[in-house]
């Protein structure tokens, strides 16, 4: 499995999560900045260059600092969701 690190020492908003997931998975311009479709382009796949399976390692950030912790939370619950589903892609946070 693939680990996707991402770095989140120097974010302030979810675009900042945004922008260092679709940078790490090649996302096209258009995709959309919300969970659905993230599920589209993870679960559903053929639209990042980089497929799962993969981990995706937040760097940086706990779980509980601020909006941004707590939005990083939910993504998390999200890919458990998906794992659920049968999707092969893991979420850890790292200090």
């Amino acid at each position: 499995m693939r680990d996707l690190i991402l770095d989140a020492k120097d974010w302030q908003s979810k675009d900042d999560f945004y922008d260092g997931f679709f940078r790490a998975v090649g996302a096209p311009e258009w995709h959309g900045r919300n969970f659905n479709a993230l599920i589209d382009s993870i679960q559903t796949g053929q639209i990042n260059q980089i497929e799962v399976p993969y981990k995706i390692i937040i760097r940086g950030l706990q779980p509980n600092d601020g909006p941004l912790g707590y939005f990083l939370n939910d993504f998390a619950d999200l890919v458990r969701d998906m794992q659920s589903n049968g999707c092969p892609v893991s979420f850890q946070w790292e200090a």
